[in-house]
């Protein structure tokens, strides 16, 4: 079973990003440019880009999602960045499986799984629509039929292998999915700001980024987590760039989705 945690509203929290054996493939996915000509915004003009303390409240999030104790947080933060990236691309909203996800990944058992095995998935053959189905992972739910998954494929994603790149990629509002080990403290502060470094019983989580934000120069980025509203700043947290350096899967920018054109989206200074 995935590890498990008490969270700060006493709530038992399952953490189940598996870590894998090795570091993903830069042969098997291509590194994340911004554009073209430029592979990464400059970390000298971040802070001009970046409001000091700036809030949770972004455009295109389509809801907070719910884990309800199963191990599905890798599925939960990768269909959430799917979903809001169709918004980004002006499509309309709709809520993808992440069950539907989960059941295809984790040899039909809730015992967690590796973050680019998601991502992969989605890549493949795509995602189901939430519809009526539970928003958690149960046997024997209702299996999306594939023309349906056909219709959420992720046509592109880059993998991000440093904080300047997840930094770069978050700045030219790309959504990202993040994989990092979480800690007992991890308790938001009233800013929203995760401590600078964990403490106590850990396990491997993931979780959708969403828009860069800064505390004077520290940089961090902001997270919706997958434990409802009632959770951190309605659901939302900022994971300081001092928590990138253990990398519990690596972190992937959705590029390009189906019927998103693959247009680029300006950066913010545009």
């Amino acid at each position: 079973m995935p590890i498990t945690i008490i969270d700060s509203l006493g709530v038992t929290r399952y953490l189940g990003n598996n870590v894998p054996p090795d570091e993903p493939s830069t042969d098997k996915w291509p590194i994340f440019r911004a554009t073209i000509t430029e592979e990464l915004i400059p970390r000298d003009q971040w802070k001009d880009l970046v409001p000091d303390e700036d809030g949770p409240d972004a455009p295109h999030r389509l809801y907070i999602h719910d884990q309800d104790g199963v191990g599905q947080c890798n599925c939960d933060a990768t269909a959430a960045a799917a979903e809001d990236s169709r918004l980004m691309a002006g499509l309309p909203g709709v809520k993808l499986s992440a069950p539907d996800l989960y059941d295809r990944i984790n040899g039909g058992a809730d015992n967690g799984s590796m973050l680019e095995d998601a991502i992969e998935e989605m890549t493949k053959r795509g995602i189901g629509e939430l519809g009526g189905n539970s928003p958690y992972w149960r046997r024997g739910q209702r299996k999306s039929p594939a023309d349906e998954r056909a219709k959420y494929i992720v046509v592109k994603a880059s993998l991000c292998p440093t904080f300047d790149h997840v930094y770069s990629a978050v700045l030219r509002r790309k959504r990202i999915i993040t994989g990092i080990m979480w800690y007992d403290n991890f308790t938001p502060d009233k800013n929203g700001w995760l401590p600078s470094s964990g403490r106590g019983n850990a396990g491997g989580h993931a979780i959708k980024g969403y828009k860069a934000t800064r505390r004077g120069n520290q940089y961090g980025i902001w997270h919706d987590n997958s434990w409802t509203t009632q959770w951190g700043l309605n659901g939302s947290m900022v994971i300081p760039e001092s928590l990138y350096g253990r990398n519990i899967g690596g972190w992937w920018a959705i590029d390009t989705i189906t019927d998103s054109g693959g247009e680029d989206v300006p950066p913010l200074s545009a």
